[in-house]
């Protein structure tokens, strides 16, 4: 059953190519240890606020406690947010694979790179597959 590493990463929009290009570097690698497929995709500011989501009767009975994305990954003023996620065939092949990517010296920081979003705000989680429609 497919197994998925998925991450919420604040990043200044002057940051994303620099992001992409990171990105295709490391994917590479994780592609190579065993890993289907590497999905980053950003979000739209234009696509809606957290209440945009609900239904009506919903967002009436939850009034201002609704979220929106931004906030739940913690972007701060003039932030974007990326959602990326890593599929992987099983737990058992991601287990392997992933300490295998963690070791690989091509997926370290490069210090030409500079930085490019802060590590320690970077949200990341482990998923069992639920299901497709």
């Amino acid at each position: 059953m497919p197994y998925y590493d998925a991450y919420l990463i604040p990043i200044s929009p002057a940051k994303l190519d620099a992001y992409r290009d990171v990105s295709r570097r490391i994917g590479a690698v994780y592609r190579e240890y065993g890993a289907l497929k590497i999905v980053d995709i950003l979000l739209d500011d234009q696509g809606g606020d957290g209440a945009s989501f609900h239904a009506e009767e919903a967002r009436a009975a939850l009034g201002d406690d609704l979220r929106d994305f931004a906030a739940a990954a913690g972007a701060q003023d003039g932030e974007t947010v990326i959602l990326s996620w890593t599929e992987w065939p099983d737990k058992q092949a991601r287990d392997e694979g992933l300490a295998k990517v963690l070791a690989d010296p091509r997926v370290q920081p490069d210090p030409e790179d500079g930085v490019i979003f802060e590590g320690r705000r970077l949200v990341s989680g482990a998923f069992m597959h639920l299901g497709s429609l």
